[in-house]
């Protein structure tokens, strides 16, 4: 269980998800992005298809928003180790609920959702992702945890890893969409990550070079269709002892209810 916020906190939090709801649903996210990541020419831009799926997927786990407010499946199940998943930017631990769902099925678990201020420093989310994982740790009884990271999530569940002591307490880090090198649209955002996960940023380069883990495998899932975080930006370096896994047709958001990628990651997690 996570600490309560303050009302003024909870109130900026509603507007972040208000702003996020009306993008999603009027279709500015994913078609401006995609249409951008099109005008560029410089990388293979997402097809149309793609960003129709995307805009689909969108809805969906806008639409599940309120249920983040509720366990996620899985959330009693007994497997291997606890499954901590952390949601991207703006977003929250709904967006995980078809992962979480065929996790569950395949009898991997206890599923909990972590939730973070995203407009905040990665730093203090990774703090608080420390007390958390340790949390688990206390109620569940297991000496590792497996950690699942979308989007800015990953960012944050790496820094836990490479740079507060997480290593070998997280059996497995696997990332989905994460901009471990930066990404150019964080700058149109708000809040501390608009200078944290650009191409460059002090936090870029203080992750790069950090000690790379020694006991946690670590796992960057990535897609050529992601208009935020384009393969092709995240495949110039390698994350030290990391596996790359890159799908050609999946979208920012898709790539958390791809069937494909979930059996990817309950092999590993087995």
């Amino acid at each position: 269980m996570q600490k309560r916020h303050s009302f003024r906190h909870l109130a900026w939090r509603s507007g972040v998800a208000a702003v996020s709801q009306a993008m999603m649903f009027t279709g500015l996210y994913p078609f401006l992005p995609h249409a951008l990541r099109v005008a560029q020419k410089t990388q293979r831009p997402p097809s149309l298809r793609s960003a129709l799926q995307e805009w689909g997927m969108s809805m969906v786990v806008s639409a599940a928003r309120p249920v983040g407010f509720l366990p996620l499946p899985g959330a009693r199940q007994v497997g291997p180790r606890p499954i901590i998943v952390i949601h991207g930017y703006a977003m929250n631990r709904a967006n995980f609920l078809p992962l979480a769902y065929r996790l569950s099925r395949a009898g991997l678990g206890p599923i909990v959702g972590f939730e973070y201020w995203t407009l905040g420093r990665c730093a203090a989310a990774a703090k608080q992702l420390a007390w958390f994982v340790d949390h688990v740790q206390t109620v569940t009884g297991s000496p590792q945890v497996d950690i699942i990271g979308h989007s800015m999530g990953g960012v944050v569940g790496r820094y836990y890893v490479t740079l507060l002591g997480g290593d070998g307490a997280v059996a497995n880090l696997i990332t989905i969409g994460s901009p471990h090198w930066g990404t150019d649209v964080s700058k149109i955002g708000v809040g501390h990550p608009t200078r944290e996960l650009l191409f460059g940023s002090n936090l870029v380069q203080r992750l790069a070079s950090a000690p790379a883990p020694r006991d946690t495998r670590v796992l960057s899932i990535l897609s050529h269709s992601d208009a935020l975080v384009p393969a092709a930006s995240q495949l110039k370096k390698e994350i030290p002892r990391a596996e790359q896994l890159v799908y050609d047709d999946l979208g920012h958001v898709a790539l958390l209810g791809s069937r494909r990628v979930a059996n990817e990651i309950i092999h590993r997690l087995k």
